[in-house]
C-alpha cells in the first residue's frame, strides 16, 4: 500500500466521492441527508482555515478514507462542546491496514495545533474499536431511534 494523508483542499472529484459514501454509510443516522447537501458541507470547508476540515486518505492515487473534525456534529448533541471526530469511512478493501489510526493521527494532531485539548465523537457499534484508542465512554444516549455511544479522547498528552 502507498498510503498518503492529505487535507481536504479541493481536490477535483473528492467531494462527490466522500458525499456519495458518506450518505450511504449514515442516512439512518441523519434523515435528510442527501449527496448534494453532503458535498456542500465539505465544499464550504474551503471558505476558512480551522474547523470544520476533513483529511483523506489514498492507496497512490486512489481515495480510500476520510476523516473530518467538525465543531457540530449532531444538534442533538450541542451540550457537549465539541469539536467532534465525524465522517470517519474506510473503504472495506483498505480495511485492516493501519488507515484508519493514520487518518486518526493526521485529524487529531491537526486539531490539537488548533488549541483544542480534547474532541469528541459518536458511534453506533465501534466504541471497542475507539477505546483501544485512548477514548473514552462518556455515556449512551439515543439519536433517531438509533442507542450511540458519545466518546471523549484527550489531544494534551
Amino acid at each position: 500500500m502507498d498510503l498518503r494523508i492529505e487535507p481536504w483542499a479541493g481536490q477535483a472529484g473528492v467531494a462527490r466521492q466522500l458525499a456519495r459514501r458518506h450518505v450511504r454509510e449514515w442516512a439512518d443516522v441523519f434523515p435528510g441527508w442527501t449527496e448534494r447537501k453532503a458535498a456542500d458541507e465539505f465544499e464550504a470547508q474551503l471558505a476558512a482555515p480551522g474547523l470544520p476540515a476533513t483529511w483523506l486518505a489514498f492507496d497512490g492515487d486512489t481515495l480510500i478514507g476520510s476523516i473530518s473534525a467538525l465543531l457540530e456534529d449532531a444538534p442533538e448533541f450541542n451540550d457537549i462542546p465539541g469539536p467532534w471526530l465525524a465522517s470517519f469511512y474506510i473503504v472495506p478493501e483498505a480495511r485492516g491496514n493501519g488507515v484508519a489510526q493514520a487518518l486518526m493521527r493526521a485529524a487529531g494532531e491537526a486539531v490539537a495545533a488548533l488549541g483544542y485539548r480534547e474532541w469528541y465523537l459518536f458511534t453506533g457499534s465501534h466504541d471497542e474499536y475507539y477505546a483501544k484508542y485512548g477514548w473514552i465512554l462518556l455515556e449512551r444516549r439515543e439519536l433517531h431511534g438509533l442507542t450511540v455511544a458519545l466518546m471523549r479522547q484527550d489531544l494534551a498528552g
